[in-house]
């Protein structure tokens, strides 16, 4: 189940209130500056800071590739590629 567009727009990491990736094939909403992950259930997101999880090493490079690729949308209307460049994807993702 995708996001409605509308509520994308609103999401912000709960820890640094910065926009996240949203990556539907995965049911998740991620914050690569943090490496955390928050899991979307029955297509409602769990914004809690408390109940992300922080990805592996491979998993964030997965994460960015994927991204990378156009399998994500950014929240807050920012575009994907600020998301990716802010921290250095380009060698991550390598």
């Amino acid at each position: 189940m995708s996001l409605d567009p509308l509520l994308l727009d609103l999401l912000a990491c709960p820890i640094d209130k910065q926009p996240l990736l949203y990556l539907a094939e995965y049911d998740v909403l991620y914050n690569p500056r943090l490496r955390r992950s928050y899991q979307i259930h029955d297509g409602i997101p769990v914004l809690l800071a408390d109940h992300g999880e922080t990805v592996t090493d491979e998993q964030h490079r997965n994460l960015l590739r994927r991204a990378a690729a156009g399998d994500a949308v950014a929240t807050l209307q920012v575009p994907v590629s600020s998301l990716l460049s802010d921290h250095g994807s380009d060698e991550d993702a390598a």
